[in-house]
């Protein structure tokens, strides 16, 4: 366990260059990716309300990597999010030690409707440009490849290959924390409550649920599914916040064999082999839930779940339920993809949220983009001023639609 700096529970009105406020993913891989470019002349302080991460969404999350996204800054990112895990018992080694991130190669299957092929192969073309190797297959391709699939309603499916697989997110996230504390970052088991404004539409500081207030040069929202929350706290509109995604583990009575990881569009479904047991992830709900809402709807397994993944899949027929349990999504209700960057008026109130269920494959690329946006004044390893929140202002959606 890496030991924790931490600053005095009454610290009164304490300082720091850049305050970042969440802990989990996101907020970790800014504070690494900022105190590496940055060294350690900007002080570093990471608020983050529960540090043992019990219900942080990068903890409870299924831990894929894809390419299999309809804009093209998404695509990018995951190839920038493989690459850094390629790299990362390397770049995250502390004392010698080198995390283990579990990263598997492991393509993706996406399943399409006939009526939406003409923009599935439009995608994968976007895709091809960009270096992904996605593969369409029709019906009968399908079922040659996946003798063990129902592929009466699928008209379209894509297959990928490269840079696809699963890791471990807890892994990266602890990882991510430790090297970033090794480089002088500062992380505080506090809540920010609120947010202090100064003249000139500044923010001065965060307000914390001991007491205390930290004076900040720059804070940075990274809270995840209560990244809406914060920003109300000093008055501002972003649309993100937590919806349920539930996800179920369970084992099959008979072989699946080469089961890709599989992204059912026509039946609502996504599910993957995890060693002997299967994960099944439901539809994210439509309504957004506070933020200690963890609770296993009931009868859901059995009533929509488990009917789904028969109907894909006849030998699901055949099944046991090991577990269930609920993470929650920091959805942008705007167009489901990221608000990155300074608010248009108040130049110190940086966003880094609303990765919109991407987070665990575009949080290294974020957390990069985040921190030469602050050091550099712009942003170097990826262009990403189209995810700016003045897109929200002017109404104009950049929407992800895989």
């Amino acid at each position: 366990m890496d030991t924790q700096k931490t600053l005095p529970a009454a610290a009164g009105d304490a300082f720091a260059d850049v305050v970042i406020v969440g802990g989990g993913g996101v907020g970790s891989a800014v504070a690494y990716f900022l105190s590496a470019l940055a060294g350690r002349a900007l002080r570093i302080v990471v608020c983050e309300r529960d540090p043992s991460y019990a219900r942080a969404a990068t903890c409870l999350a299924a831990g894929g990597i894809r390419q299999h996204f309809s804009t093209p800054e998404n695509v990018l990112m995951s190839q920038a999010g493989y690459d850094f895990l390629l790299q990362a018992p390397h770049l995250l080694a502390v004392n010698d030690i080198a995390p283990d991130m579990g990263l598997k190669p492991h393509p993706y299957l996406r399943l399409e409707a006939e009526a939406d092929a003409a923009l599935v192969r439009e995608q994968a073309e976007m895709q091809r440009s960009l270096g992904a190797t996605p593969v369409i297959l029709g019906r009968d391709d399908l079922a040659r490849r996946f003798p063990w699939m129902n592929v009466e309603d699928i008209g379209i499916a894509v297959l990928g290959g490269a840079y696809e697989g699963v890791f471990d997110p807890q892994a990266l996230l602890h990882a991510f924390r430790r090297k970033a504390i090794a480089q002088g970052v500062v992380y505080r088991a506090a809540e920010v409550v609120g947010l202090r404004m100064a003249q000139g539409g500044r923010m001065e500081a965060v307000c914390l649920a001991d007491g205390s207030v930290l004076r900040a040069g720059l804070i940075v929202n990274a809270a995840g599914a209560r990244a809406g929350a914060v920003a109300a706290m000093a008055g501002i509109d972003l649309p993100v916040g937590p919806l349920k995604a539930h996800t179920f583990a369970f084992q099959a009575a008979d072989p699946v064999p080469g089961c890709p990881i599989v992204l059912d569009h026509v039946a609502h479904l996504n599910f993957k082999p995890e060693g002997h047991l299967f994960l099944a992830a439901s539809p994210r709900e439509s309504v957004l839930h506070g933020d200690d809402d963890y609770d296993v709807a009931p009868d859901l397994f059995e009533n929509h779940v488990w009917p789904a993944l028969a109907h894909r899949v006849p030998r699901f027929e055949r099944l046991r339920l090991q577990r269930g349990w609920v993470g929650h999504i920091e959805w942008n209700a705007f167009d489901g993809n990221p608000v990155l960057g300074p608010h248009p008026a108040c130049a110190n109130f940086v966003f880094a949220c609303g990765l919109s269920g991407h987070g665990v494959q575009h949080l290294v690329a974020v957390g990069r983009a985040i921190a030469e946006l602050l050091v550099h004044g712009g942003y170097r390893s990826l262009d990403l001023a189209r995810f700016a929140y003045g897109r929200i202002a002017a109404d104009a959606p950049v929407r992800e639609l895989v």
